[in-house]
């Protein structure tokens, strides 16, 4: 067991993998919640380790559940994700939890099978599983390779001289909600949430990202944006939004955060990072 002085909690590191070690570590620490957030996380990664995202997505979560059986924990959330959703068939059209899955990915399939596996077995092994499906996340914290973070770097790097903004596809609408409020929801969820049920957490409102972009501009002048091929996606859900009517009526959650301070957040942020490195690399 570990300390980590910055949020005063204790953790454990284990290889979610290592089914015997994630099972003495489970039964050391009897968890009362348990936030299943460990896997794969990237669309871009899937297509280039598809084998290693199954894996510790599906198999990861299977290990878990297995771990719980018996233990008492009184709520399991399976963190999946909206990309299992797939594309919008039209643009104004909101997912809803009884929508048709669709995945367009090897990570969007793997969060897919890991959602199913769970509830399957929480159903079996008499777990309270509850499977969440975010959209997506904005707000200071956020690692490199997805998109608003790349965007704040590369906004910091061209402000101090560094070039151009280098971009992946901008026409593309997403459903953005700060991480602070999508904590908040999950805690909610765990509190307030019926095991067995599907949760979207979300705005409900379309963003086009060129759109978030020309705000994050605006703190910093009129700076060259040029496309760049390496950021482009095999395949992309051009329109991804959702309703969050479920989740408000059984928790009563509502987002706090704007956009605009998620926005000023991050490249606050970033320009602690890129100064603190002592460049902009």
């Amino acid at each position: 067991m570990q300390y980590d002085a910055r949020y005063d909690v204790f953790y454990e590191e284990v290889n979610i993998l290592d089914a015997q070690a994630l099972q003495l570590c489970v039964e050391r620490i009897r968890p009362d919640w348990v936030f299943h957030l460990a896997g794969i996380a990237s669309v871009q990664y899937s297509w280039q380790e598809p084998g290693k995202t199954f894996a510790i997505n599906v198999l990861g979560t299977i290990n878990l559940l297995q771990a719980l059986a018996g233990t008492g924990v009184q709520a399991i959330l399976q963190i999946g994700s909206s990309e299992v959703y797939g594309p919008g068939k039209t643009v104004g059209e909101k997912f809803h939890e009884a929508s048709c899955p669709n995945p367009q990915s090897p990570y969007a399939t793997s969060k897919y099978a890991a959602e199913r596996s769970a509830l399957q077995l929480g159903q079996k092994l008499s777990l309270p599983v509850l499977a969440v499906r975010p959209f997506n996340h904005i707000g200071p914290g956020q690692a490199e390779g997805f998109v608003i973070p790349d965007f704040a770097r590369e906004l910091v790097r061209a402000a101090r001289g560094r070039g151009s903004v280098a971009t992946g596809r901008l026409d593309v609408y997403r459903d953005f909600t700060d991480v602070r409020d999508v904590v908040h929801a999950y805690r909610l969820l765990a509190e307030r949430g019926s095991a067995g049920e599907v949760y979207n957490i979300c705005s409900g409102r379309a963003r086009q990202l060129s759109d978030i972009l020309d705000m994050m501009r605006r703190t910093y002048g009129d700076l060259t944006v040029i496309p760049d091929a390496s950021k482009m996606r095999p395949t992309e859900n051009i329109y991804s939004v959702g309703d969050p009517g479920k989740i408000r009526k059984t928790t009563g959650w509502e987002p706090v955060y704007t956009l605009e301070q998620s926005v000023k957040d991050v490249l606050a942020e970033w320009e602690e990072r890129i100064r603190d490195r002592g460049d902009a690399s």
